[in-house]
């Protein structure tokens, strides 16, 4: 098996086959693998994939930015975590423009996650060289996240996930007020397959 770059760019290692869809108008697209549902104000909510003979999974978008490397986000992220949100694949964005530039297939994860060994040298923080124990990420980053839409009965507000534990969900602010903090209750509304 051919080693997986690990320097490379998600932006460069996300599938194009994707659309992205704004409300119930837009749901037509028909020859795509990934639909990606965008909030009014252009954030990525919710991902639906298509697999033929079989009904669209609808799951959470979790967002990376295309500006990361596979070494960056699967060995000193949380990324991992926020896979069981999304299990099929990741939003690929460029946060400069904030447009949607792909989608990170779960089989470029598992690819990258199988080889004998990951590639590179030791990693510079600061004044100098630290070792793989180190528990910190070097450098400019973002840390991965999920979009979710709260299911919560009457609320709808997107929260911004950077970590995720279903045994024991995050609370959400609320649609707004002094105590209108709930459990947050997850929802993939806004894509139909």
């Amino acid at each position: 098996m051919t080693p997986l770059p690990a320097r490379t760019l998600l932006a460069e290692l996300a599938s194009p086959d994707f659309a992205t869809v704004h409300g119930p108008g837009d749901q037509d697209i028909q020859d795509c693998r990934y639909l990606i549902g965008l909030s009014a104000d252009g954030t990525p909510t919710t991902l639906a994939v298509r697999t033929p003979g079989a009904a669209p999974r609808h799951m959470p978008a979790v967002v990376l930015s295309g500006s990361a490397t596979l070494q960056d986000v699967i060995e000193g992220s949380a990324l991992l975590h926020l896979l069981e949100l999304s299990p099929d694949a990741a939003v690929v964005m460029d946060h400069a423009s904030g447009a949607v530039t792909g989608v990170l297939e779960r089989a470029t994860v598992d690819a990258y996650l199988r080889q004998d060994r990951f590639p590179g040298g030791p990693v510079r923080a600061g004044g100098g060289a630290v070792t793989g124990d180190d528990g910190c990420l070097c450098g400019t980053h973002r840390t991965p996240h999920a979009h979710v839409v709260c299911a919560f009965d009457g609320c709808g507000r997107v929260n911004a996930l950077h970590f995720y534990d279903p045994d024991d969900p995050p609370q959400c602010p609320g649609p707004g007020g002094a105590g209108s903090a709930h459990p947050l209750i997850l929802s993939v509304r806004g894509i139909r397959g």
